[in-house]
């Protein structure tokens, strides 16, 4: 519940800051003096309006004190509210400051300009809420928090006082400032760290902390000097510093994740060093008021890294979706897309028929509707499974197969494989690791695949993994057992143990780790490997009953000898 506030909250805050700049290109745009501004001097001039024909020119110190806040801020921003405004201010002129009044033009930028920079906002931010509320993780918290502003800041927008009046236009500016070049900064950090799938040690938790400070110091001289620019060479070193940071915690994640990770991290790796690079010159150059068309360029070329991201978790499986989606999800908006079918035909036949006709009408559509989906519920539940569940319906296809096959093996070598390294492969886990019965006291480890370090050889039948299992005879999540040790390292980490029963009795017992991504592993998960285990178990008890067989034929077959 805590995630969705905080997430809602964030996302409501940063598109109440940016959606309304849209109502520029809908008949609300805004004003343009004529001139750019620091907040000291004139940075720039358009030729051919207010402020040319004003006489004034690049140099020109200004004092912009006497404004009311909300209209200092947005003519420092480059903006006034609305053609036609009428802006006094003072200008150095022959020795003193000299009043000025200008009236404001309508503003020269191409809407289409407009609404690519504020798709370069949406496309992330959509990303970032979707991995955040589906699959919650320092992954994808990083990135939630990195979205929040990775499309950039424009050098012209419509303030949201605009729209809303009513909002403290000073506090509500501040505010975003801080969270501006906090949260993004914070969160590029995060995610890059995270990449490496470690526990955060201590040098790794401090970088972040650092890149949040630096976030922080940037802000400090908004404050102080109270405009819209602070100081723009500390802030572009922070930036610079901050993504350096950030650059150094995707090389470790790169170094320490698996050869087979590492090749699906290319496609990050490449839209993160194209996005740091942008964006440092898109620092370096603020606040030149470069043409919209380049500030334009630069923000639309900034969504090429949340896209690779999205294509690196859907196509690579980064982080997979298709094992964190539920079913529930999935069949709960198919059942809202049904009522809003039968809502449709219900309004539709209110108004085109009598309401004495309506109700028996609305029984006969609803009826026919539940005989209709009733009918074709195995083809939607085959059609979900294929479409929306590709990769887990596979893995489950190829399990149940394995499942049927492990039957005729004749060699428990091979059992011990199909154990472990097929639903290694098919299920992309971290581990497996099959036990055996080895006498009346302990159980030893006859097969280990894929853990970075090899968990212990033998288990007491006194361990509290083992007696767990012995006891229930069923599936055990190894997080349910107390007193037990953690693993070195949380790749290594157990989570669901599956026991192999003979006559009733416990013969062995497998051991999964979770996805690779990071996933635990759920019911349907374990509704797969379950059938799996139980014909191994059935396969060993077979060769082992065929061993005793032939034992006893060979005590047969020896013949007393008579002297």
């Amino acid at each position: 519940m805590l995630r969705v506030i905080t997430v809602t909250a964030l996302t409501v805050f940063f598109c109440i800051t940016y959606f309304p700049d849209l109502l520029r290109v809908v008949g609300r745009p805004n004003g343009d003096w004529g001139f750019r501004t620091d907040g000291v001097t004139i940075t720039t001039v358009t030729p051919n309006s207010p402020a040319q024909r004003a006489g004034i020119h690049p140099g020109d110190r200004i004092d912009l004190s006497t404004l009311p806040d909300r209209v200092r801020w947005a003519t420092t921003g480059g903006l006034a509210f609305a053609p036609g405004d009428v802006l006094t201010f003072e200008v150095w002129k022959h020795g003193r400051f000299e009043p000025v009044t200008l009236r404001a033009m309508r503003e020269r930028t191409v809407p289409a300009f407009i609404v690519i920079r504020e798709f370069a906002f949406a496309v992330p931010l959509i990303i970032g809420i979707f991995l955040v509320l589906l699959r919650p993780s320092p992954i994808t918290w990083g990135f939630f928090l990195f979205s929040l502003a990775a499309g950039g800041v424009p050098p012209t927008s419509v303030l949201a006082t605009k729209i809303l009046p009513w909002l403290p236009s000073v506090l509500w500016n501040r505010v975003y400032i801080v969270l501006l070049y906090v949260l993004p900064k914070t969160g590029l950090a995060l995610f890059a760290f995270a990449l490496a799938r470690r526990p955060f040690s201590a040098w790794r938790a401090t970088a972040i902390a650092v890149v949040a400070a630096l976030g922080i110091i940037a802000t400090v001289p908004f404050f102080i000097k109270n405009d819209n620019y602070g100081w723009p060479q500390l802030t572009a070193w922070c930036d610079v510093l901050a993504y350096m940071i950030a650059l150094v915690g995707l090389f470790d994640a790169y170094s320490h994740v698996n050869i087979r990770l590492r090749q699906r991290l290319h496609w990050i790796a490449a839209g993160f060093l194209f996005w740091v690079v942008i964006d440092v010159i898109d620092s370096l150059l603020w606040p030149a008021y470069e043409p919209y068309w380049i500030h334009t360029t630069i923000d639309a070329s900034q969504v090429i890294f949340p896209l690779t991201v999205a294509y690196a978790i859907f196509r690579e499986r980064v982080v997979d979706i298709n094992f964190v989606v539920s079913r529930t999800l999935v069949y709960g908006l198919l059942t809202a897309g049904i009522v809003a079918i039968f809502a449709l035909i219900d309004l539709f036949l209110s108004r085109t028929m009598e309401s004495r006709l309506s109700l028996p009408v609305d029984i006969i559509v609803a009826l026919a509707l539940g005989f209709f989906f009733h009918g074709t519920r195995n083809r939607i539940d085959a059609l979900v499974d294929r479409v929306i569940f590709r990769k887990r319906h596979i893995a489950e296809t190829q399990l149940a197969r394995a499942a049927k096959a492990i039957a005729h093996v004749d060699d428990p070598s091979a059992i011990a494989d199909y154990l472990t390294r097929l639903p290694i492969e098919v299920l992309e886990l971290t581990g497996a690791a099959l036990y055996m019965r080895r006498d009346e006291h302990e159980f030893e480890l006859v097969r280990c695949v894929g853990w970075r370090h090899e968990p212990a050889a033998t288990l007491a039948t006194s361990d509290p993994l083992v007696a767990f299992i012995n006891s229930e005879l069923t599936c055990v999540r190894v997080n349910d057992v107390p007193m037990r040790e953690a693993p070195p390292d949380r790749h290594d980490a157990q989570v669901l143990a599956i026991p192999l029963v003979f006559r009733r009795e416990l013969a062995g017992f497998a051991v999964y780790g979770a996805h690779e991504d990071g996933a635990d592993l759920d019911a349907d998960d374990e509704q797969a490997l379950v059938p799996l285990v139980n014909n191994a178990a059935a396969t060993y008890d077979h060769l082992e009953a065929e061993a005793l067989r032939a034992e006893v034929q060979a005590l047969r077959s020896l013949r007393p000898v008579v002297s």
